[in-house]
């Protein structure tokens, strides 16, 4: 189970980015940049998938053409297939790779990057092609991780994960999947272990921030934290579910300290909600 998963979790994403934990951050976008503006008459998924993102956009009758992106075939085949049994077929999927990506001139009046774009390496190219795809005053939303490239977690973040796992009752430690055991410490990988399990992991995830008023304006940054819970609950998230009182006062109890911390500046934002605009 993925640590957003958690309900505890979204109701506090959902809090930091709308300041309503039942207010999604794509309901907030929606709401505070494209009100009385649906349908658009194209939008674009770079990154999508299995199309998730798209199909969940249809409640609110988001766009009339709908295009998604995404390097896997296996991920873009799925997408399709959920798309014509849901009957839609204003959403079209193609296989690209985003990093080498060409896009029309001014087509799009919104461009998602959701969970993406710090796989991405050619950052320079991708901004470009999309500030030239967007048709004027159009979006670049980003919901990303801009923490740590290659997860080169600071110590200062890992003395707190680990102080807080090692405070853990032990029925909280026990991985979720099989034959895991006991979770005992979270390590900072070696970029040789990066590289073998996934190479275009957070590859350049710490300049996606940096980079984007280089080619947009930034209208706004909604940083939501996950710089402990991340990491602490990788593995063990399950454990947190459908809990008793007590598991879920302490589960609440490390999200106020990830709070606390971030606002003091001891620890940054690893994740955000990022509105971008074309000049």
């Amino acid at each position: 189970m993925h640590w957003t998963e958690l309900a505890a979790i979204q109701r506090r994403i959902n809090r930091r980015v709308s300041g309503d934990p039942l207010v999604d951050p794509y309901q907030y976008v929606l709401a505070k940049y494209f009100a009385g503006q649906l349908p658009v008459e194209r939008a674009l998924t770079l990154g999508c998938g299995i199309g998730e993102l798209e199909r969940g956009l249809v409640q609110y009758g988001f766009a009339r053409r709908h295009d998604a992106f995404d390097i896997a075939d296996e991920s873009i085949c799925r997408a399709r297939e959920a798309t014509q049994k849901a009957g839609l077929t204003h959403i079209h999927y193609e296989t690209r790779d985003v990093n080498r990506i060409t896009l029309e001139d001014g087509v799009y009046d919104c461009v998602f990057g959701v969970h993406s774009v710090h796989h991405l390496e050619a950052l320079e190219h991708v901004f470009s092609e999309v500030r030239k795809a967007l048709k004027p005053g159009g979006y670049f939303v980003l919901n990303e991780f801009i923490g740590p490239t290659r997860f080169q977690w600071t110590d200062r973040q890992l003395e707190v994960i680990n102080g807080l796992l090692h405070a853990l009752p032990q029925r909280l430690r026990v991985a979720c999947s099989g034959g895991k055991g006991l979770k005992t410490r979270v390590q900072r990988p070696t970029l040789a272990e990066m590289n073998r399990v996934d190479p275009s992991e957070a590859i350049r995830s710490a300049d996606i921030l940096p980079l984007l008023p280089r080619f947009f304006e930034v209208v706004e940054v909604k940083g939501y934290g996950g710089t402990v819970l991340q990491l602490l609950l990788h593995e063990i998230a399950g454990n947190f579910q459908n809990s008793d009182a007590e598991t879920n006062a302490l589960l609440e109890t490390i999200c106020d300290l990830e709070e606390r911390l971030i606002a003091l500046s001891d620890l940054p934002h690893d994740f955000a909600l990022i509105v971008a605009r074309k000049r």
